[in-house]
């Protein structure tokens, strides 16, 4: 008499806490079988040219982009799109280097429009009045912003004999000719130290002091 194997589900029992899985014995094995070659060669294929779909979606987007911001494009193909960027550069390029070298101040190479880096600098002038300092400082343009130059002067002690400053953009830019700081380093280093609270403070505090906001 021949046995006929046994075809009704089984169980395998897993760690406690992770109950029971029902498989069928006649796919148990194969369940766990590796993948041959060929299907991990279809499997990367296709990764590979989801990918590739993915990147031609997102350059294809660029160049709509490009499409859209550049003026006067008449040719929309892609390498017509390209030229025009590149001419638009060139010429951005030029109109800056054109406007820095306006702003000059004088024979100095140091541009008179406050930059978009917040910035201090110290350096006492040789040659004129005896114990002058030159400070210039470059930040975010605020209410109170001189109340709290003045304040930070007084509190070493310094003299402004003259200023300039120049607002572009929210952005501003003081040059300041000090006096009165005293000899030595220490009177630089406070000048520097209350000049740079100055800088730091975000612009919301003069706001919050200007409308009596809660800081």
């Amino acid at each position: 008499m021949l046995s006929i194997p046994s075809y009704y589900p089984k169980q395998i029992s897993f760690p406690k806490g992770q109950g029971v899985f029902p498989v069928n014995t006649i796919y148990s094995k194969s369940f766990f079988k590796p993948k041959s070659k060929a299907e991990t060669k279809v499997i990367a294929a296709k990764k590979h040219s989801d990918s590739e779909r993915r990147r031609r979606m997102r350059i294809n987007g660029q160049y709509s982009t490009l499409r859209t911001v550049l003026p006067n494009l008449i040719k929309m193909d892609k390498a017509s799109v390209l030229a025009e960027t590149v001419r638009q550069v060139r010429e951005l390029k030029r109109a800056v280097a054109e406007v820095e070298a306006a702003c000059r101040h004088g024979d100095s190479d140091e541009c008179v429009l406050p930059g978009g880096v917040d910035k201090l600098s110290l350096e006492q002038c040789d040659g004129e009045q005896e114990g002058l300092v030159k400070a210039t400082l470059s930040c975010d343009d605020r209410p109170g912003l001189i109340s709290d130059m003045t304040r930070a002067l007084s509190s070493v002690k310094g003299r402004v004999v003259r200023a300039e400053m120049v607002i572009v953009g929210g952005r501003s830019k003081n040059v300041l000719w000090i006096q009165g700081l005293g000899d030595g380093k220490e009177g630089m280093v406070a000048l520097r130290r209350a000049l740079k609270v100055v800088i730091d403070r975000p612009i919301f505090a003069g706001l919050s002091k200007r409308f009596h906001l809660p800081q």
